[in-house]
This record gives structure tokens, C-alpha cells and sequence, in this order.
């Protein structure tokens, strides 16, 4: 049997920590310059109307990550339980992204009393921008262990994120 290589691994990876992402944990390392400018599109968006208050990237980040990973636009309803939010939460989320070009509100095509909310194409960017800055984090982070041992950290976080599901049931 052929060894692992690094990519799939670090792609394997990928999986787990998207997972971490979505349990509300957080990774902030300082961002190359397409991320950049988009934070500060969304820090002066959402600095203009609360001054003082830090905008909540992480909650942002996993509204990105739920939004990508949807076959078609959710509504605020569904999006609020994915983000395990309030829905006046994720009300002034979805503003703060529509308003910077990264979401877009949509009629939902049976029930016109229903809003769907979907990533833009610059929305969707920002989010492979994102991944893409994550993935190489990662993969420089995995290049530290043996090929065994990625296996075994890999293992060990999928039964991880598995152990804090059923907790959370």
C-alpha cells in the first residue's frame, strides 16, 4: 500500500478543521492581502455603525463555511440554526455581508413570505481566499509530523469531532 502524501492528507485535514469551524472555534494569523482588504471592507462597513465594537470574523467565517456548503441559498431560519444564533443575530450578519458584497438576499421560489440568503461571487471568493490561506497554515503544520503520525493526528481529531457531536446530542 502506497503512503499517504501530504496534499491528501492535508486536504483530509481541511475536512476536520472546516468541522472545527463550524463548532465555533477560531483561527486568527495574520492575513496575506486579499484577506486583508476584505477585512477592512467589512471593518469599515461595520465600524461605521458601531464604533467601538469588534466585528465577529469567527461567526462571519462559519456563516461563510455553511453558506459554501449548501447546494442552494438557505433561509434565514435554517442559516440562523446553522449558526446557532439567534435569528437577530444572524439578521445583522447577513446585513453586515450584504451591505460589503459578500451575500446577497434571494427570493425563495415557493414561498415569497421566505429570504434566502447565498454568497456573491466576491462573497464566495473571499471564502476560497480564506480556505486557501487556512490550507497552506495547515499543510506547513502537518510538514512538522511523519507521515504516520499525520495520519494519527488526523485519525485522532475525525474521532474527536465525532466524540464532540454525540456530546453535543
Amino acid at each position: 500500500m502506497s503512503e499517504p502524501t501530504l496534499p491528501a492528507q492535508t486536504e483530509r485535514a481541511m475536512e476536520v478543521l472546516r468541522d472545527f469551524v463550524r463548532m465555533k472555534h477560531r483561527l486568527i494569523p495574520a492575513l496575506p492581502d486579499d484577506l486583508a482588504r476584505a477585512k477592512e471592507r467589512l471593518d469599515r462597513q461595520h465600524l461605521g455603525d458601531k464604533p467601538g465594537e469588534m466585528p465577529r470574523y469567527g461567526v462571519c467565517h462559519r456563516l461563510c463555511v455553511v453558506l459554501s456548503g449548501q447546494s442552494e441559498p438557505l433561509a434565514m431560519g435554517e442559516l440562523s440554526e446553522a449558526l446557532d444564533v439567534p435569528m437577530s443575530t444572524a439578521t445583522r450578519l447577513v446585513d453586515w455581508l450584504v451591505e460589503s458584497g459578500y451575500a446577497e438576499r434571494l427570493p425563495d421560489a415557493r414561498d415569497r413570505r421566505v429570504v434566502r440568503v447565498g454568497l456573491t461571487k466576491m462573497g464566495l471568493e473571499f471564502y476560497q481566499s480564506m480556505e486557501e490561506f487556512v490550507r497552506q497554515h495547515v499543510q506547513r503544520i502537518l510538514g512538522g509530523f511523519t507521515p504516520e503520525e499525520r495520519e494519527d493526528l488526523i485519525r485522532l481529531l475525525g474521532k474527536l469531532m465525532k466524540v464532540m457531536e454525540r456530546c453535543q446530542e
